[in-house]
């Protein structure tokens, strides 16, 4: 998209938000209320937002944070097949770098910020919500991001007894059984909620001579509340999941049949993850204190992959262990519901650390083995006051101190001229500052249209890169960037919502993961300039109580600016598709039967190669048609489900530091039925 257009668009909504005589219309409501299918999304102040509800989830059959991808315009999720190791999420053009760099969409389960990259949950389940921000956050609460965040809701405690069983059966022997509890465990507001999940696959992938990408998968939840209604409320549980998978979708992409896959190589991975927290909310006089407490803990052990994708010897193998452990602790205080001015003040700290190894053979052997450790404490707060009866200015501020220690080893081989052996440590440790203020005003023009505009500079710390040997390579510095927002809300009456938002993001030093040139080592880079700018648009339409046509569409414009020596400039940005489009038609018929159809497309998105050469690999643009026909008799509820009815060959990456560049294989058709009863 040319630049002159996004400022064109800028300049147009400024005009129409300010151009408007001033009226005495009530107070401001929140830019980011609209309604979609009857469910209100809650005043978040934070950035544009959109709110996926629990039919949503359930009609789209969301299971995945893949899933998510092109549901809220320039959503992306590049998906490895290893639950979340080396997936990368980008949001406006700006996406997390792929294993071990700083996240720049954070990923939040009922508040609670996960680990950054790699080590958390992908798998949704016992959901009741799913926000997503994007832009800038961290004014208001968690981590500092620069892109984006995802605030997956769970169903919490109840106060009256439900209970709810389900399974599922579709194609390629998918299997998926739900048990969930909650309800009260006495009378004075002491509650709990449980659920449990099992998940089985024979997979879609054909391996000619080794494992299939089976996957069996547990996951599970124990969740408390306690409730006095003494205007103090604590909450603590756990999550647990474990996974164990077959060889990964990854298909060489060369005209043979889509999903063949040969390898000598029994391929496998198993991950484990469990988490505990405990969370504090106290009502005091005149302000709300939150406490958030959260420990996670992955493990990988091992992930065995065959990187040359076939039966010729030698083989060449990647085995990697990795585990990570972090904690969080968060305190928050902020100001009561109405008042005259809304405010927070918060702090924030972690501590990760990150170990493992990875074993690579090709005739030679190589091990790498490393630590990563990361303290974090971070100081944040907004403050929104109303200026006039239309118009509230908001204004926010984030300092975050890193500590960051790497220690690596690795006995390796140089291989030109020839396979020269060469062992090598490295020990270093610095620190990184991040700064971040924004700025918000939004206002209300006419009833039923709210104007806003958004200016942000947030920075995400530099670190280390624990897969290289070159000294030049190790260290990352800090990415900056330059966020402006500007953006038109529309809710004249209830039967329809429109949503529209241009945005520009500036930033140097952008962080991405590149090979290194006939090496299995990879490294952290930073492209001096890139721009990110485009448009979203996000309506529904609702001429009834019971049908609805919703529209979610992202077009995103990223370049690399200058990136000196790498032959990047004037290339699309890696991992960052060009446009995403959701529809969704949904209809519910008084006699408890109800459908929904929906379509995704993933615009070309492009891939780099390393240093020096011209990137030409890209996944095309595709589409993908889902439909959902369900029905309600008395408290149960029979679903038929279709996902890529149209059978789509498509793929989810690349990954370009292997031989042929492979993809990740997408899943074909899959056909199913799934029976709840709510007791």
């Amino acid at each position: 998209m040319n630049q002159n257009i996004i400022k064109q668009i800028l300049l147009l909504n400024i005009y129409l938000i300010w151009g408007y005589c001033w009226s005495s219309a009530e107070s401001p409501e929140a830019l980011n209320e609209i309604t979609i299918r009857g469910s209100s999304i809650p005043n978040l102040d934070l950035s544009r937002s959109s709110i996926l509800t629990v039919d949503q989830v359930e009609d789209r059959q969301i299971d995945n944070l893949v899933d998510l991808s092109a549901l809220s315009p320039n959503l992306h999720i590049n998906n490895n097949s290893i639950q979340s190791y080396g997936d990368i999420i980008s949001m406006r053009g700006i996406a997390n770098t792929q294993l071990f760099g700083p996240a720049g969409v954070q990923l939040y389960i009922d508040g609670i910020p996960q680990a950054d990259v790699s080590s958390y949950s992908a798998t949704l389940y016992d959901i009741k919500s799913i926000e997503i921000l994007r832009g800038p956050q961290g004014h208001r609460f968690g981590k500092s991001v620069t892109g984006g965040a995802i605030n997956i809701k769970t169903k919490p405690p109840t106060k009256s007894k439900v209970n709810k069983t389900s399974a599922s059966y579709g194609t390629f022997d998918t299997q998926k059984y739900n048990l969930s509890s909650s309800g009260p465990l006495d009378e004075e507001g002491f509650s709990y909620s449980v659920a449990l999940q099992r998940a089985l696959s024979d997979g879609y992938i054909n391996n000619t001579a080794g494992n299939a990408d089976t996957s069996k998968t547990w996951h599970g939840s124990l969740r408390f509340s306690l409730d006095r209604g003494k205007g103090t409320k604590v909450g603590f549980g756990t999550n647990f999941e474990t996974h164990e998978l077959g060889a990964q979708p990854l298909v060489l992409r060369n005209g043979g049949d889509f999903y063949d896959r040969s390898t000598d190589f029994d391929e496998s991975t198993e991950i484990d993850r469990n988490q505990q927290f405990l969370t504090l909310e106290s009502e005091l006089d005149g302000y709300n204190i939150f406490s958030i407490t959260n420990r996670n803990d992955w493990s990988m052990n091992p992930n065995r992959v065959d990187l040359d994708s076939s039966t010729v010897s030698p083989a060449q193998t990647s085995i990697i262990i990795q585990n990570q452990i972090e904690w969080s602790q968060e305190f928050r205080i902020e100001s009561e519901q109405d008042s005259e001015i809304d405010w927070v003040l918060g702090g924030f700290y972690s501590d990760s650390k990150i170990g493992g190894d990875a074993t690579r053979s090709f005739g030679v052997t190589e091990k790498t083995i490393y630590n990563l450790e990361s303290i974090n404490i971070g100081v944040f707060g907004s403050i929104a006051k109303d200026l006039t009866e239309n118009d509230n200015l908001s204004l926010g501020l984030r300092y975050d101190n890193f500590e960051k220690k790497i220690n690596r080893s690795k006995d390796g081989f140089d291989f030109l001229p020839a396979p020269t052996p060469y062992t090598v440590s490295i020990s270093q440790k610095n620190d990184f500052d991040s700064f971040s203020p924004s700025l918000n005003w939004e206002r209300k023009i006419a009833e039923g249209l709210i104007g806003n505009i958004r200016a942000t500079y947030a920075e995400k710390p530099g670190g280390f890169s624990p897969y290289t040997t070159d000294p030049s390579q190790i260290s990352f510095s800090e990415e900056e960037t330059l966020s402006y927002e500007i953006g038109l809300l529309f809710t004249p009456t209830e039967s329809w919502g429109l949503n529209l938002t241009a945005f520009l993001n500036d930033i140097e030093n952008y962080q991405f993961e590149l090979p290194v040139p006939n090496s299995t080592n990879y490294y952290v880079a930073n492209a001096d300039e890139v721009t990110a700018q485009g448009i979203e648009i996000e309506g529904y339409v609702k001429p009834s109580e019971n049908f609805t046509f919703s529209v979610a569409y992202g077009l995103c414009d990223s370049e690399y600016k200058k990136f000196d020596g790498s032959g990047l400039v004037g290339k699309k940005v890696s991992f960052i598709p060009e446009h995403t489009l959701a529809l969704s038609l949904n209809y519910k018929f008084d006699n408890g039967l109800h459908g929904q159809v929906g379509t995704k497309t993933i615009g070309d998105t492009h891939y780099w190669n390393h240093p020096g050469d011209n990137p030409t690999e890209k996944i095309n643009s595709y589409t993908l048609l889902d439909a959902n026909l369900g029905y309600e008799w008395n408290q149960w509820e029979f679903n038929l489900f279709g996902l890529n009815l149209t059978d789509e060959e498509y793929y989810t990456s690349l990954v370009n530091n292997l031989p042929g560049t492979p993809g990740v294989a997408g899943s074909p058709r899959v056909i199913g039925l799934s029976v709840s009863k709510e007791f």
